[in-house]
């Protein structure tokens, strides 16, 4: 195989050339640099370089992108939003295989390349849902990485769906999920004794949706890294959304935060507007693993998102009103794994822009020109190779 050259890539305030074999940056050259004849070659035209993204709250199997029209109601409770949900992703014509293809390919698109979905199982649905995101997932392996969470989304105890949790975890699933064990199962020790026993049976991650608010999600937290402890799951357990943690005080916050870091326990934000966020500067000081994702895109939960993790990390920076450069590159850090600059050594996985650095692009959250995984281009507005599944 040829080596391929990638001309005129700016890192920074300068342009490079980009030396790739077998899917591998092997090395960087200052300025610009023809290929010989033994080589392949692009030019990127003076676009700038960002590291791939990963979104780690996502739901591949319940937005209605590509149906009709769906109108929705306010949320008023819990139990009869979970209901309504359950209509209306009934009356859906696409598949849920076909739903998944479509948020990939829009992710991709938006540059990035590692997920972690959560997938609905419960007595009545079974494992359909998961049985046709296990086979995306093999069709998109070499592109994008995908975690599979199995999510009792109407409740682990409220559904009774224990049995068919432990058949998605046979089946497939990566990390055991749940959902507000206090104010959905209303059964914090019940819900948390099956989630990790699940965990520990097959050697599982654990995933919650906790929304209970102030005390209560405090106080499962606190059991959950107590659990981790237990179980001998550091550094495999998080905390989706986390809402409790932005309605407490400061001394408190840090109390738990504390818990949470010596136990390994990550907390996944979506960066909500509607609601107090978790207070994200002072966790990630105490050393908290903060991840975000983008979670809902066009569902039964709100007919907004766009499965943009660019823009979601420039929410964050708003939000926590970061505005200087070091401030911005920091806020991209917690949506990716990559470093932000190349070496040689790194995989070839990366996103072109039209953007002066990366700041710029972490304020502006322009098109992505160029999606390369593999060394190879394979979405972005330039991209011409579309129809590969």
């Amino acid at each position: 195989m040829s080596k391929t050259l990638i001309r005129q890539v700016r890192v920074g305030p300068e342009l490079y050339t980009l030396e790739i074999d077998g899917g591998t940056i092997v090395r960087i050259d200052r300025g610009d640099r023809f290929p010989r004849e033994d080589e392949d070659g692009w030019d990127a035209e003076g676009l700038l370089y960002m590291p791939v993204l990963a979104d780690m709250h996502c739901h591949l199997d319940k937005h209605f992108i590509g149906e009709r029209w769906r109108s929705r109601r306010t949320i008023d409770s819990l139990p009869n939003q979970l209901q309504r949900e359950k209509e209306l992703l009934a009356s859906l014509t696409g598949s849920v295989e076909e739903r998944a293809r479509i948020l990939l390919d829009l992710m991709l698109s938006h540059g990035t390349t590692r997920i972690r979905t959560h997938v609905d199982v419960d007595p009545d649905i079974g494992l359909k849902h998961l049985d046709a995101v296990l086979k995306v997932r093999e069709q998109y392996r070499g592109l994008m990485e995908i975690e599979i969470v199995a999510f009792p989304q109407q409740g682990l105890l409220r559904s009774r769906s224990y049995g068919v949790m432990r058949e998605a975890m046979q089946s497939g699933a990566d990390v055991v999920g749940a959902v507000d064990p206090g104010g959905l199962d209303r059964g914090i020790e019940p819900c948390l004794e099956q989630v990790f026993g699940l965990a520990t049976e097959y050697n599982a991650g654990v995933d919650i949706h906790l929304h209970d608010p102030g005390h209560l999600g405090v106080y499962t937290m606190e059991r959950m890294a107590e659990y981790t402890e237990q179980s001998g799951l550091q550094g495999r357990v998080a905390v989706s959304h986390a809402w409790g943690l932005g309605q407490i005080s400061e001394s408190e916050s840090s109390d738990i935060g504390h818990k949470l870091r010596e136990q390994g326990v990550s907390v996944i934000t979506s960066v909500p507007i509607d609601r107090q966020m978790m207070n994200v500067p002072q966790l990630d000081s105490i050393g908290v693993d903060i991840r975000v994702g983008t979670d809902n895109v066009l569902d039964a939960w709100s007919p907004f998102g766009s499965g943009d993790m660019l823009e979601r990390l420039g929410r964050l920076a708003e939000r926590c009103y970061w505005v200087e450069d070091e401030q911005l590159l920091g806020a991209y850090r917690f949506g990716t794994d990559k470093p932000l600059t190349p070496k040689g050594g790194d995989a070839a996985d990366f996103v072109l822009v039209n953007a002066m650095n990366l700041e710029h692009a972490m304020a502006s959250a322009p098109v992505r020109e160029w999606v390369v995984v593999n060394g190879k281009p394979v979405a972005g507005r330039r991209f011409e190779g579309g129809g590969r599944r």
